[in-house]
């Protein structure tokens, strides 16, 4: 009896164990970023780029308390071609309506593939400067 009761617990830890390990594809989709906290991400050679990264902490700090609604948006890193990039939907004092992509020095990048801004999810989201009204898409 106390056999069977064993095999039992086995094969339930093992199934359990196993539907925890990889939920591929699904983990992206169901994954949201939070919004007005700093999600460690270590890029550019630097450990929590958020906090630690001069010139984009300076972004994120001005978000907090903005009026002109220019630091309203995401802040994304991603890799593209072997290279750190930090990406903003923010207005940033333009007109507004693209991205503004940056190096890790903090300059102006350009990036001709519009596949790579489409890619971009929530597991590369660093800052949210607002929380949406649950219900309402982003």
């Amino acid at each position: 009896m106390k056999m069977r009761i064993t095999k039992y617990l086995t094969l339930a830890f093992m199934l359990a164990t196993a539907a925890c390990e990889n939920l591929g594809e699904y983990q992206d989709e169901v994954y949201k970023a939070p919004c007005k906290v700093v999600v460690e991400v270590d890029a550019c050679g630097i450990k929590d780029i958020g906090h630690n990264l001069g010139w984009l902490n300076a972004i994120i700090v001005t978000s907090l308390t903005d009026q002109t609604r220019n630091y309203v948006g995401r802040i994304w890193c991603k890799e593209y071609n072997g290279q750190d990039y930090i990406i903003t939907d923010m207005p940033l004092g333009s007109a507004g309506g693209s991205y503004h992509t940056f190096t890790c020095t903090g300059e102006t990048a350009s990036i001709g593939d519009q596949s790579f801004y489409s890619s971009l999810t929530d597991r590369e989201i660093v800052w949210i400067s607002y929380c949406p009204e649950p219900g309402v898409e982003q």
